[in-house]
């Protein structure tokens, strides 16, 4: 917002860090990163293109492969994206989704604008912390992309999302957007959800090293398989076990909120989920380290 209250567009606040700000370049990264989500499998499905999907948000050179699918597996029209995000920044209130007020958003690929879902009710600071905010971003510029590609405007909303305590306040919020946003459209896939998280982080760094602090192949396959249950269980939305898990022990995955919500959407809009793409940024590197992210890439149809 301006001083004056008037919505803003939102600036691409990490192009030229954590991605690339130059268009050739860009256009580069994600027709390298829609080359490797081919090549782990991801192609359109005889269900049809997705509707819903949770997808990585760390620099583009960690996080395009998983966000690659995006545009491998997107409808050929799309209208209207919805994020969902963690937020990095500052805490708002439990069960609460706090969108944005901006008037469009820009990426090195071009401008796209923005809708009002209607339930823009938390002013400034959100809006504030979202221009901030590195996870709504990444996606960004593949959303321009396809936006180019289809040569039809595609338009976004953005909401942060602190923390949801249990399974139904995650149903909850879920029925909101569907009433909000009209289960046609999200059926159709014309409107997707997408939640933005990255999975595990491991390491002393994050305050998370349950399998011992000397990171190797065995602590990164324990790691694959707590994550890989996580992500099956929000892809069947099984929302008891995640939300157990979440309370029985310290999870580092950043965007589980956001992902239990579109979980939730999964089963009202019965839409099927299947978990990918997963890796990290030790098979991104090929160096070992003491500490690593996780990025899981789940979609819905």
């Amino acid at each position: 917002m301006d001083n004056e209250g008037t919505p803003t567009v939102r600036k691409a606040w990490y192009a030229g860090t954590w991605y690339a700000a130059e268009p050739d370049v860009l256009r580069s990264t994600i027709d390298a990163a829609i080359q490797a989500a081919q090549a782990v499998g991801s192609q359109q499905d005889t269900r049809g293109p997705i509707g819903l999907a949770v997808l990585p948000h760390a620099g583009l050179a960690y996080s395009a492969r998983g966000l690659g699918h995006l545009v491998c597996n997107a409808p050929k029209i799309i209208r209207r994206v919805v994020i969902l995000s963690p937020s990095h920044n500052i805490v708002l209130p439990d069960d609460t989704l706090s969108f944005g007020t901006f008037s469009g958003y820009d990426t090195p690929l071009g401008r796209l604008s923005a809708f009002r879902t209607g339930l823009e009710t938390h002013g400034p600071d959100a809006t504030n912390a979202i221009q901030r905010e590195h996870a709504v971003e990444m996606v960004l510029p593949f959303l321009a992309y396809l936006q180019l590609r289809q040569a039809e405007p595609i338009a976004v909303s953005m909401a942060l999302v602190s923390h949801v305590t249990d399974a139904s306040h995650a149903k909850r919020l879920a029925a909101s957007l569907v009433k909000v946003l009209g289960a046609d459209t999200l059926e159709r896939g014309e409107t997707l959800v997408v939640a933005s998280s990255d999975f595990t982080h491991y390491g002393h760094r994050f305050g998370h090293a349950p399998f011992g602090a000397h990171v190797d192949a065995g602590v990164a396959a324990k790691v694959r398989e707590a994550d890989l249950k996580l992500a099956t269980e929000l892809a069947n939305g099984e929302l008891g076990p995640v939300f157990l898990t979440q309370r029985m022990g310290h999870s580092t995955v950043c965007g589980i909120a956001a992902a239990s919500i579109v979980s939730a959407l999964g089963v009202r809009l019965e839409q099927s989920g299947r978990v990918a793409d997963y890796y990290t940024s030790l098979d991104v590197l090929g160096t070992k380290a003491t500490e690593f992210v996780a990025y899981c890439t789940i979609l819905w149809r």
